[in-house]
């Protein structure tokens, strides 16, 4: 294969990784918001809590490397014309994604705070609906880190990825422009489809 084939494969290679990880970025953060939106209401508890720590913990891991792979992506030499956009594009996608990612959290701190967990792991919002009592919440154990504490550091870690971001790469937001969405449409004529496969519906962005 002659080198510049070589190159371009790589490129194509570094484009298609950051577009599934921003895919998988995307559907993270959407049960994560889902998660947040259920704080504080009949379905509220020590188990959801949990799991919006654990997809909390995913959506950051993710955004950790999608980030060192665009940077990766944008800073090769031999980079085409066509893979920069590329990539710069889906640097601007990420950067939207991580500061409604970022409101999210701030949006489950303050839930949080008006819906503490009391003693016994059962919240001040009464609904009828029992079961919320688990032994390992229940006093006795070791003294576990609040809510509040845990949500502090998980957004002070996205903001300063969203620092690092603005000083990594110099790719101004109004640098694209809204465009017609690139996504397939499935059999069933709508985008609904890629949606529930994880991907951001809607338009995308291109370069200007």
């Amino acid at each position: 294969m002659a080198p510049g084939r070589r190159e371009g494969c790589r490129g194509r290679g570094a484009v298609g990784t950051c577009v599934a990880a921003q895919a998988a970025l995307c559907k993270a953060t959407a049960g994560h918001r889902q998660l947040v939106l259920q704080l504080g209401g009949s379905g509220d508890g020590p188990r959801l809590r949990e799991e919006r720590h654990r997809r909390s913990a995913e959506a950051r891991e993710l955004s950790t490397g999608l980030r060192r792979a665009l940077l990766a992506g944008l800073r090769q030499a031999r980079a085409s014309p066509l893979e920069r956009r590329e990539l710069e594009r889906l640097w601007v996608l990420f950067l939207s994604a991580l500061e409604l990612f970022l409101q999210d959290l701030h949006r489950a701190h303050h839930l949080c705070q008006i819906f503490s967990m009391q003693e016994g792991g059962v919240a001040p919002l009464c609904t009828g609906l029992g079961g919320w009592g688990l032994p390992g919440w229940r006093g006795g154990g070791p003294t576990q880190p609040s809510a509040a504490q845990c949500l502090e550091e998980e957004i002070e870690q996205v903001r300063a990825m969203l620092a690092e971001m603005e000083s990594g790469a110099n790719i101004p937001p109004w640098t694209v422009e809204a465009t017609e969405t690139t996504q397939p449409v499935g059999r069933g004529g709508t985008a609904a489809g890629g949606a529930r496969a994880g991907l951001c519906p809607g338009r995308c962005c291109g370069v200007l």
